[in-house]
């Protein structure tokens, strides 16, 4: 007799990097803030630079996080 149940199991969660992340903050030329990992893992456009604070935090998912502040304006790259 065979048997035709299959267990699914769950992948394991992929451990996080000790490595902090490190993000830029900075405003586009048109006013809005924007934050993105200097790696380009992740990044978005915000309304306020707190928004785009607590995005950076959020995705630190509770390790510690580098945010610089560009001193010139910044483009968001979604390329990477």
């Amino acid at each position: 007799m065979f048997n035709t149940s299959v267990e699914e199991k769950e992948a394991p969660p992929e451990p996080l990097s000790p490595e902090p992340l490190s993000f830029v903050l900075g405003r586009d030329l048109g006013g809005h803030w924007i934050v993105q990992e200097t790696h380009g893992l992740c990044g978005g456009l915000f309304a306020s630079k707190d928004a785009a604070i607590s995005y950076a935090r959020f995705e630190s998912a509770d390790r510690k996080s580098v945010i610089r502040l560009a001193p010139d304006p910044i483009e968001l790259n979604c390329s990477s």
